[in-house]
């Protein structure tokens, strides 16, 4: 009888040992898939706010650069010059122009009023740049809490997988040292039936 029931209760424990074995290869399977899934998710955001802060330093600084030249090109628009000085040598800096500008009668007047125009331009223009960059830095913080947000929504269902497949885990992995320490048992209880089933020939109890 002690054989019987150990020879059937191993059967069953090593059944259930391979029943548990066989859902901690599709747990750690779908565990595998899940994580790899949020880092895939979580590289694909990244990139979406990299591109997006990007974009705006891009559109900044063209605008920053386009409210500059308009600015100057106002000034040079309203400068009247004497008849040899060549306004586009100005603008471009040369040297020998404004030397020669400033070396015509009057020019030297001309010279310090082009140079106070530009400077009232450059100053009211990086006063416009401060508060375009000051609602520059608000956008960026609404469009990255919007990401955040969209980043959230689509990943929290993934990482409440993860948890509940790592939690699965680490419950199989206790089962399964149970179900094998009683699959040991059953298999100690198998071989005293089959001892106790061997006749005796040394007429020793």
């Amino acid at each position: 009888m002690g054989f019987l029931l150990g020879a059937y209760s191993k059967q069953m424990a090593g059944k259930r040992v391979r029943s548990l074995q066989a859902r901690m290869v599709h747990v750690q399977s779908q565990l595998r898939r899940a994580t790899r899934d949020i880092e895939q998710r979580e590289k694909f955001w990244a990139q979406v706010q990299k591109n997006m802060k990007n974009s705006m330093s891009y559109q900044m600084q063209n605008m920053s650069y386009g409210m500059q030249v308009a600015m100057q090109g106002s000034v040079w628009e309203s400068v009247t010059l004497p008849n040899g000085i060549d306004k586009n040598k100005l603008m471009m800096h040369d040297a020998e122009e404004w030397a020669k500008l400033n070396k015509m009668e009057g020019g030297q007047g001309i010279v310090a009023s082009i140079n106070r125009q530009l400077s009232e331009a450059s100053g009211l223009n990086s006063q416009m740049i401060q508060n375009m960059q000051a609602s520059y830095q608000q956008t960026l913080a609404l469009h990255e809490q919007e990401i955040e947000m969209a980043k959230e929504a689509e990943l929290q269902p993934l990482k409440d997988l993860e948890d509940t497949l790592q939690t699965e885990k680490d419950s199989l992995e206790s089962q399964i040292q149970l179900a094998q320490a009683d699959y040991e048992a059953c298999k100690e209880m198998e071989k005293a039936g089959v001892k106790a089933l061997t006749p005796n020939y040394t007429g020793q109890s």
